[in-house]
């Protein structure tokens, strides 16, 4: 029997697009950038629409793309963000008496690098919204921006109160609703569109007192980069299914049937509650599988038919047309790019 796949091999994959426009952002030349990329493990098609990166070659491109720029914010920025800026900003925001006060002061302190406050704080009766204000160009027409720069401040809000923020929307401007699938694995919950990206949060939560001492500003400043690209709390109910996947075999074999048996519900009760979390049974089940599969290929463990045999397909050619439908390339392809 196949021993169970650790956390971190089943999570989701990152599209390519953030990859490219993190790579963008740099300006390297052909051969810098290849060598970027193959010091992160990563083939060129990286780069390709379809192509799926595993969150660890994520996570080491990010790492590197912040040192080889010389840029905190990756060149978003009318100006160069200098490393430990950002630690630097929390040793001074642990001083102030609350949440609401620490997001404004961040503003102003990053309008020294672009001239106008990235994001501004609307308060209301009983909800807050911190609403990006992006300038055209660069930061309005990306994918990575919104979704970084967001992820931060509820990351760090979270971290200088001393508890997860409870997020009440996501709101994303409506061209990026093609990445609905990864806002929601980064946020753990389904997004709004509309014209303006923002966080929407209780009211109340901006008066909560900061619970940091300048001494812990070092090892979050270190670890806010893996943070962003974690998986946000999922609904316990999906993380209950997603858990149960996992652990079938063959790898995500069930059926919605099986599934529902196994929760204990009906069918009919399981598809009701995924719709309610905007997901479906065969959706979870096939991002599960892709993920894995991406991920093992890409590590060059596993052969295609073994892994379509783990992957409880009957046939190699029926998980090769699976595969290529997910990333609009063949197994061998994704794999053979690495070879390269």
């Amino acid at each position: 029997m196949t021993r169970p796949y650790p956390h971190w091999i089943v999570a989701p994959t990152i599209p390519a697009r953030f990859v490219r426009e993190m790579l963008g952002q740099l300006r390297l030349d052909a051969d810098a950038r290849a060598a970027l990329l193959e010091r992160c493990d990563l083939p060129r098609e990286a780069l390709r629409d379809g192509y799926r990166v595993a969150p660890l070659n994520y996570r080491a491109l990010s790492r590197l793309a912040v040192g080889v720029g010389d840029d905190e914010a990756l060149s978003f920025f009318a100006r160069t963000v200098p490393l430990g800026s950002f630690e630097q900003l929390l040793r001074l925001l642990v001083h102030l008496p609350t949440l609401a006060e620490a997001f404004e002061e961040a503003a102003r302190f990053y309008k020294l690098f672009d001239d106008s406050p990235p994001w501004r704080l609307e308060k209301h009766a009983r909800i807050a919204r911190l609403l990006l204000t992006p300038r055209p160009g660069a930061q309005t027409d990306s994918v990575l921006w919104p979704h970084m720069l967001l992820l931060a401040l509820w990351h760090t809000g979270s971290w200088l109160t001393g508890e997860i923020l409870p997020l009440r929307r996501i709101v994303l401007p409506g061209h990026l609703s093609a990445f609905t699938a990864q806002t929601r694995f980064l946020f753990g919950r389904q997004p709004a569109f509309a014209t303006q990206a923002w966080l929407e949060l209780p009211a109340v939560n901006l008066q909560a007192p900061l619970m940091r001492r300048p001494a812990e500003a070092a090892r979050f400043a270190r670890h806010l980069l893996p943070a962003v690209i974690a998986p946000g709390p999922l609904a316990s109910f999906e993380a209950h299914l997603r858990a149960l996947l996992c652990a079938a075999e063959p790898f995500a074999g069930l059926s919605e049937l099986e599934a529902a048996r196994a929760l204990g519900i009906s069918r009919q009760t399981l598809a009701r509650r995924l719709a309610a979390l905007g997901v479906t049974f065969l959706g979870v089940r096939d991002e599960l599988r892709r993920d894995l599969a991406c991920t093992l290929l890409a590590r060059g463990s596993v052969s295609v038919a073994k892994l379509a045999e783990r992957l409880g397909y009957s046939e190699p050619s029926a998980f090769q047309r699976a595969f290529k439908q997910w990333t609009g390339l063949p197994p061998g392809a994704y794999r053979g790019g690495r070879r390269e």
